[in-house]
Order: C-alpha cells, then sequence, then structure tokens
C-alpha cells in the first residue's frame, strides 16, 4: 500500500502566500518501474512536479490538459499495459514571498493509501467532471468505493482510441528593440544582433513575422518554448561579453504572450496589454503560469508593474538558473515590498512610489538630512532586506490607508521595517522639501559639505508659507509665496517654493519654469546645482529620461563631488531600458561611496533593470565578500602583530583593540557595506600601526639622545664629586643607562621584538635617570660646598698669613715710633700691656680674614665653579 501521506510530508511550509491558484492535482502510484515517457509526456502538458517518493509523485496543473495527457496514456496502456495509478483531484497551489510554489491538499485526500492494480486506473474526483465534459472522447464513470481512498464518490475515467487529445498551449513570442530608431548606432547594434536571432529561428524551425522592427513569432509546444528560452538567454549572455569583438549588443524587450484568443499578426503587441516601456531588456517577460512550466533550468524574478494583487495570471521575467556547468548568477536577491513599488500613480517626484500624489508624500514628514539611516542599514545583513519588506507588507495588508502606516514607520520605531522604510524614503532625499530648508540655510558654495554650513532662518513668510506645504495646505502655502515674491522681487526662495507648489497642483511645466528662475537668481555652485538637479528630477518623473541624463550630467560637472546626480543619470538609463550600461556608472558611484550598494538593490525605481543590474553588481559583492573573509581571518594576527610592538597599557595599544574588537562585530555582518568598511578599516589601521611604529621609532630616537645628553651632564657633575667610593650605587644606575642606551643605538628598532624592548629600556632608563638627578642634587651640594671652602680656606691662609705679620710688625713699630718720635699715652697704654694687645689684634685680624675670604669667595664662587666644571660654557662666555 503506498500513502499519499509520504509525499505531502516533503511539502515545503508556507506561512503566509503570495499567490493562490485553484488547480488540478495529479497522485501517481505505481509497482515497479514507471518509463521515463510517462514524466515526459505530463511535463510536456504542462505539469509541474511538487513532490516524489519511491514508487509515487504528486503533480500540479493549472489547465485541463492533464485530462489529455492522461487520455494519451491512457490510449497507450491499452496498447503497453502498465500498472499505474493516477488520482486527479482539485487542489491548490500556493507561492510564497520567495515565489517558492507548494500544495494545499483537503483533509480528505490526505490520509489515502490504494493498493497498486495490474491495469492502468484513472480516477478523477466529481467536482471535475465539468471540466472534462467538453474535451472530447473522455467520458467519466461512477465506480464503487475503494478501500483507502476518500469517501468522494471517485469516477473512472476512460478515453476514445480515434481522438489524439493534443494540448492547448500555445504562444506567441514578441521582440521589440530599445532606444531611437534613427539613430546609427541603434540601425547597426540591432542589425547585427537581430542577425544571430534569426539563425537561433531557422535552426528551431520558427517562422516569424516582422513589423516597425517587432519581430513575432509562435511557438507552439512547452519542448520548443524550453530550447528556444535558454539558447536566447545563452546567446544574449555570448553577445554581451563578446560586444565590440564578434557581434554588435542591442538591447531588447522581449514577452511570451500565451496564444489563446490571438492570431499570428502584428496585433498582438497591442492585445497583450503590456507596458512596453516598463519592461526589463533581455529578460524574457512571462505570467507566473507559464514560467512555473520551465522547470529548475529557469529562475523566476518577479517585475513590478500592474496593481497591487498578484496572481499566476501576472508578469514575471526570467532567467537562467545555469548556463552549461557555469551558474548564471541571480545576484544580490532582495524582494521589495509590493507596498512600495506597485501603484495607479506616475512616480512621485520626492520618493518615487506610485502609490500616491507628490502632495500626498509621507517624505514630507521628515525634517532632518544627515544621511544616518545609511549607516544603520549597513550593519543588517542584506538577506534580512527581504524579510522586512515582507513585514511591511503584512503590516499593510488589511489597510486601507497605507500613507498612513507609512508615516508611522517613518516616525515611530527602530525595527528593521523602519529602518528600510527610512532608507526608501531617504533615496531621494535632494528633491524632497526637507533639503530645501537646508538650501535657504546654506553658507556654503559646493556639494555636499557646503549644505550643512548653515545660517540663521531668514524671511518670515517663506519659512511660514513652507510649513503650509509641508502640512498639506497648499492654498495658504501659495498665498504666502505670492506675497514673498512681490516683497523680494529678486530673491530665489519664493520663486524655489513656487515650483513645489505647482508640483503638488500637478503643473510640472510651471514648476519647472520657476525653478529655472531659481536657478537665474541664485548665486552661489551649491544652489544652483540644486535648482538644475530639480529640474533634472522632474524631467526623469516625466519620462523625458534623456533631456534629464544631460542635466544630471551639468550637475555633475559643476558639482563634481556630489554623487547624487551621478546615481540619478545612471537610474535614467535603467529607465530608458540601458541597464547593462549603467552598470559601469554604479560601480564608479560603489568605489566612491559604498552605502550606494544598498540604495541600489532597495531602490523601487530600478524595476526595469533590477535583474540586469544585481547579476552585475553580484561578481563585486563576490569579490568583496571574498576579501572581506580574508581580511577577517587576519583579524586575530594584526592583533597578536600590535601585542608584539606595543604593551597593553600604551595609548595605542588601547584604541586598536577598541578598533579591531568593532571590526570583528563586522565580520558578522553579511552586507556589501559592512565588507568595505572591514577590508578598508582593516588597510587604514594597518597603515596607522605603521606610521605609529615610525613615530615611535623618531621618538626613541630623539629619547635616547636626551637620554645621552643628560647622562653626559650627570657624568661631569658626578666626576667632580671628592668622595667617588660613596657612589657605588649611583655609579651602578648609570652604567646600566650607558649600557642599555647603547644597546639600543645599536639596534635595527623595525624588528618587533626590539622595538617592543627598545620601549621596556627607555622606561627604566627614564626611571633611573630620575633616580640618578635626585641623587645628584646630593652630590652638587656636597660639591659646591666643599669648593666654596676650599675658596674660603685658600684666600683665609693668605689673608691670615698678611694678617699675621701686621699685627707681629705692629707693636715693634709702636715701640720704635715712641722712641723717635715721643710718647703718647695711648702708645704707652699699648705697650705697658703689648702682650694682651698682640692677641687682641691677632683675632681682629682673623676674623676680617674670614670676612674678606668668605666675601671673595662668595664672588668668584660662580666663575670659579663655571671654569671648573663647564669649562665648555665659560669658552663660549669668554
Amino acid at each position: 500500500m503506498l500513502e499519499i501521506d509520504t509525499l505531502l510530508e516533503k511539502l515545503p511550509t508556507v506561512s503566509h502566500s503570495r499567490m493562490v491558484n485553484r488547480g488540478y492535482g495529479l497522485w501517481i502510484a505505481w509497482s515497479e518501474t514507471l518509463d521515463d515517457s510517462v514524466y515526459r509526456s505530463l511535463i510536456d502538458f504542462g505539469g509541474i512536479l511538487m513532490s516524489e517518493d519511491r514508487n509515487q509523485s504528486l503533480w500540479y496543473f493549472f489547465t485541463d490538459d492533464v485530462f489529455r495527457v492522461l487520455a494519451r496514456l491512457q490510449i497507450w496502456a491499452k496498447l503497453n499495459p502498465m500498472p499505474v495509478f493516477f488520482q486527479v483531484m482539485p487542489i491548490t497551489l500556493l507561492v510564497d514571498y520567495n515565489l517558492h510554489p507548494t500544495l494545499r491538499v483537503a483533509d480528505e485526500f490526505a490520509s489515502q493509501e490504494v493498493a497498486i492494480s495490474p491495469d492502468l486506473e484513472v480516477l478523477v474526483h466529481p467536482q471535475l467532471q465539468d471540466d472534462v465534459k467538453p474535451i472530447p472522447g473522455i467520458n467519466l464513470e461512477e465506480i464503487r468505493h475503494q478501500s483507502g481512498l476518500s469517501k468522494s464518490g471517485w469516477m473512472s475515467m476512460d478515453s476514445d482510441q480515434g481522438l489524439g487529445y493534443e494540448s492547448l498551449q500555445s504562444w506567441y513570442f514578441v521582440m521589440i528593440p530599445v532606444g531611437n530608431p534613427s539613430d546609427k548606432e541603434f540601425i547597426k547594434g540591432w542589425r547585427a544582433f537581430f542577425s544571430e536571432i534569426q539563425v537561433l529561428l531557422q535552426r528551431l524551425g520558427l517562422q516569424y513575422m516582422t513589423s516597425d522592427l517587432t519581430v513575432i513569432f509562435p511557438i507552439g509546444s512547452l519542448t520548443l518554448l524550453k530550447t528556444f528560452l535558454k539558447e536566447l538567454l545563452v546567446l544574449i549572455r555570448k553577445v554581451r561579453n563578446n560586444e565590440g569583438e564578434e557581434v554588435a549588443y542591442w538591447p531588447s524587450v522581449m514577452a511570451l504572450i500565451p496564444g489563446k484568443g490571438l492570431n499570428f499578426n502584428d496585433e498582438i503587441p497591442r492585445k497583450a496589454n503590456l507596458d512596453w516601456d516598463k519592461l526589463t531588456p533581455d529578460s524574457p517577460h512571462l505570467k507566473y503560469r507559464d514560467a512555473y512550466l520551465l522547470g529548475k533550468d529557469f529562475l523566476i524574478n518577479e517585475v513590478r508593474f500592474g496593481t497591487d494583487q498578484e496572481s499566476v495570471d501576472s508578469w514575471c521575467m526570467i532567467s537562467l538558473a545555469h548556463e552549461g556547468a557555469e551558474a548564471a548568477g541571480a545576484g544580490v536577491e532582495v524582494t521589495i515590498s509590493r507596498k512600495v513599488t506597485v501603484g495607479d500613480n506616475e512616480e512621485c517626484f520626492y520618493c518615487g512610489m506610485k502609490n500616491h500624489l507628490p502632495s500626498e508624500c509621507p517624505s514630507k514628514v521628515l525634517s532632518k538630512y544627515r544621511g544616518k539611516i545609511w549607516n544603520k542599514l549597513a550593519v543588517i545583513d542584506t538577506s534580512d532586506f527581504s524579510s522586512g519588506f515582507r513585514s511591511i507588507d503584512m503590516r499593510m495588508q488589511d489597510m486601507d490607508d497605507t500613507l498612513k502606516e507609512f508615516k508611522n514607520l517613518l516616525m515611530k520605531g527602530s525595527e528593521l521595517e523602519n529602518i528600510l522604510t527610512r532608507a526608501i524614503f531617504s533615496i531621494n532625499a535632494p528633491s524632497q522639501l526637507r533639503v530645501l530648508k537646508l538650501v535657504w540655510r546654506s553658507r556654503g558654495k559646493d556639494w555636499p559639505k557646503g549644505i550643512h554650513e548653515s545660517g540663521p532662518e531668514e524671511g518670515e513668510l517663506i519659512w511660514t508659507a513652507l510649513d503650509y506645504l509641508q502640512k498639506g495646505d497648499i492654498e495658504n502655502a501659495d498665498a504666502l509665496t505670492k506675497r514673498a515674491m512681490l516683497r523680494y522681487s529678486k530673491g530665489y526662495q519664493p520663486r524655489a517654493l513656487m515650483g513645489f507648489i505647482f508640483l503638488e497642483q500637478g503643473d510640472p511645466q510651471q514648476a519647472l519654469f520657476y525653478w529655472q528662475e531659481s536657478e537665474r537668481l541664485s548665486y552661489s555652485p551649491l544652489q544652483q546645482s540644486y535648482f538644475m538637479y530639480l529640474q533634472a528630477r522632474l524631467l526623469e518623473v516625466t519620462e523625458q529620461f534623456n533631456e534629464a541624463s544631460q542635466l544630471y550630467k551639468s550637475v555633475s560637472n559643476s558639482s563634481p563631488e556630489w554623487l547624487e546626480p551621478k546615481y540619478r543619470r545612471a537610474v535614467c538609463m535603467v529607465k530608458m531600458g540601458f541597464a547593462e550600461q549603467a552598470v559601469g556608472y554604479f560601480e564608479e558611484i560603489i568605489r566612491d561611496e559604498s552605502s550606494f550598494f544598498n540604495r541600489i538593490i532597495i531602490d523601487p525605481e530600478m524595476d526595469r533593470g533590477r535583474i540586469v543590474v544585481l547579476q552585475a553588481l553580484s561578481d563585486l559583492w563576490t569579490e568583496s565578500e571574498s576579501e572581506a573573509k580574508s581580511v577577517a581571518d587576519s583579524l586575530e594576527k594584526l592583533s597578536s602583530d600590535i601585542s608584539k610592538w606595543f604593551e597593553e597599557s600604551h595609548e595605542f595599544a588601547e584604541d586598536a583593540a577598541n578598533f579591531i574588537e568593532r571590526m570583528e562585530n563586522l565580520t558578522k555582518i553579511n552586507n556589501f557595506v559592512a565588507f568595505q568598511q572591514l577590508i578598508t578599516g582593516v588597510a587604514r589601521l594597518t597603515k596607522e600601526i605603521e606610521k605609529r611604529v615610525d613615530y615611535e621609532i623618531k621618538v626613541i630616537n630623539k629619547k635616547i639622545e636626551f637620554y645621552y645628553e643628560q647622562l653626559k651632564e650627570i657624568q661631569g657633575e658626578a666626576s667632580w664629586f671628592p668622595f667617588p667610593k660613596l657612589l657605588t650605587e649611583f655609579n651602578r644606575d648609570f652604567n646600566y643607562c650607558a649600557e642599555k642606551i647603547n644597546w639600543i643605538k645599536s639596534q635595527h628598532l623595525k624588528v618587533a621584538e626590539t622595538f617592543r624592548k627598545t620601549q621596556k629600556y627607555l622606561n627604566e632608563i627614564d626611571e633611573r635617570l630620575h633616580k640618578l638627578k635626585n641623587r645628584l642634587v646630593t652630590l652638587r651640594v656636597v660639591r659646591d660646598s666643599t669648593l666654596f671652602i676650599m675658596l674660603l680656606g685658600r684666600t683665609f691662609i693668605w689673608l691670615e698669613v698678611v694678617f699675621l705679620g701686621l699685627a707681629l710688625l705692629c707693636v715693634p713699630l709702636l715701640i720704635y715710633y715712641s722712641n723717635n718720635i715721643g710718647s703718647h699715652f695711648l702708645i704707652d697704654l699699648v705697650i705697658k700691656q703689648k702682650w694682651e694687645f698682640q692677641k687682641g689684634l691677632i683675632i681682629i685680624m682673623s676674623i676680617l680674614a674670614l670676612a674678606l675670604s668668605a666675601f671673595r669667595a662668595a664672588v668668584v664662587f660662580e666663575k670659579r665653579k663655571k671654569e671648573l666644571f663647564d669649562p665648555g660654557n665659560g669658552d663660549e662666555e669668554k
């Protein structure tokens, strides 16, 4: 017994479905082996294999071709008997937000089991008999209930062997070249590329017709369709890669139109109900129901035009899942919220969305313009972007006023959906009213730095009018702006605001006129570039892409550091259908500012060429991711190198450790901007280490010279110390410093171990020199005291000798004087007490000699000290 529950367990689970379609489920069970022709027949008639197990499988069909293929198999089994059981039941196809299909099976079918009979058996659920009746030659008969099957009243199918039962599937493929047919490059490129298409069509036996450069041809089978699409996509990729060598490449839009109810004529493109100017070039567009028939060789990509409600009859794009053994590359996959991209209006001037008019734009509630939102987006895994957008869709699924919810997301919260919403509304920030305020106040001359050099608000009328406009009161804003225009006849501010007023009133021509006037009246390059940018943006949203592109180019020339106009010019190329050519511009912008990568993958205005651009940027992503992984692996070594060069307490080591910690956090983030920040950050740190080492080596050399001079000075001071045997500890510190200074001078400091050891020695030298200086103070006191005493003593001895001689001669001279000249009572008194007088005179003379010696020693001390202890300075003074 084979149980269907085994197949149902293998089906993926879908929590929230994006599309739901009622169709036909086919349960197949067999004994022994199943002929490969059965699977081939089911696939050719539009069957999708959903689940498979040993001796059974579960299929899904969009159309009643399931009955036709079963009829063919039934006829074939009468000639070639095979024990196979077929059961057709009503079933529901569910498609999740990643476009992965699954099935929802009614409970009555989920517990069935069957034993295989020796002959082919086809059972059909009674609910489907109305779908079988219109098919000629197929009859249904009621049968008795079989054990193990649901009690639904199954009916047996019988087929007339005389009918062919061909599949009703048919399509028309349409190709239209992009560009101006009168352009020489167009003629040359399309003619060369179409010659390759003709070879492909002839090889596959496809008959085509052309009408005004439109190529149309029918495709009558699913097998032929798969072959053609695969070879077409391979050809496009080949020609792109060989552009300028073998075949000139030219982009074209293409779509597969269901053939039901259409005749083979040039009216098919018009009846397809497609806006051909919005299709992505070189990507075949199909209905989802047709795309799922192509199988695993193709990838299904969504497109963003039409209504908010999706179904299997909505349009999508396909690309190759593999090209030979090499993957074609699906690029960076981000599914943007349909609430963001789908709407019935033209693109909003302020934000690019289509679900509101400029006067209703939620961006008007925003006031600050700093670009910090891109830093927040950079630390979020890119793989989470799709889930964030899906949360936005789920949040607004049953809401009538989605604009109010967008405002809430902009103003409140810091969750992923809040960040993504703010990022979406920041893509076109320069064209929003919050930047107009900055331009009015700006005192800078150039973008983008000059916009933040602000002055005070001037002109009360225009600021009040702007507040009215932001609140949606256009009438009062218009009245105040007109008053301001009369008051300031040569002011650009009121005319700039009047341009926005006409924009919201739905008059783009008048808006363009007033911005041209504002450009003429403005007086700084920043202001002129801004108003040129507004004009270009207006031309862009009114689908005048050529003119907008040229004006964006002029803005870039006048403000070369401003990347916004360069980005918008590339977006214009995508909207024109030249996404392949725009890739080079995007890569250049990303090299200048990596945050634009995230901007590109979430930009709702890039839908026409999103797949092409993301596929091209996937190489940039892969390269950056690989380099970031290599850099991340080197972080541990870099941290080890820093510890080898610097001690943990070193200020640079502490800063570097904090920086490496931030870099390690970036390694956990799967985001292109994080990759680039990691790569550039580590490269910058590596350079900083080299610079710091070079700087430290210069400091070390200067310190060594300084310490050497200090050591010489200490040596000179200490060499005069009169008691050298007392300097044992002093000499030990001195010799240590001299030894280490000589060692450092002889080493190559570019070696980490030597550098680290040198820093350690420098600290020790500094400490010991400090000790030596402290001890030198005592030594100087002893030395200077000794010198002073010596000077004093020498002078005192000489004076003492002279004064003693005078003292000894004094009494004899007095006696001689008294004998020759005559007596005097004083002389007589001295003579009578000559020994007492002699002793007193000697004492007085000694004191006088000591006083004079001290005076002389004090006068000549400094001079003698310099002569003895600092002979160099003494020579210079001389």
